[in-house]
């Protein structure tokens, strides 16, 4: 039995968890990252995330991470 799960196996991230993400990144790096450093950052969290392991993110997905990380303390 093959009970091994795929990338599509996993559910996106839901706007709330994106936010959650964005605020960590926030609390960890400070506010003041360039898009290019963010977008390091944000894979390097996302080595951790079930579905996400392989390096790869939705364009979706960066861009709304950094709307939200842009927005975190509004």
């Amino acid at each position: 039995m093959d009970d091994t799960k795929h990338d599509s196996d996993f559910l996106p991230l839901t706007a709330g968890q994106i936010h959650e993400l964005a605020a960590a990144l926030r609390d960890v790096f400070g506010s003041n990252l360039s898009r290019e450093q963010f977008n390091d950052k944000l894979m390097m969290f996302l080595e951790d995330v079930p579905g996400y392991e392989s390096g790869e993110a939705s364009s979706s997905l960066i861009e709304s991470a950094w709307a939200a990380y842009g927005g975190a303390g509004e």
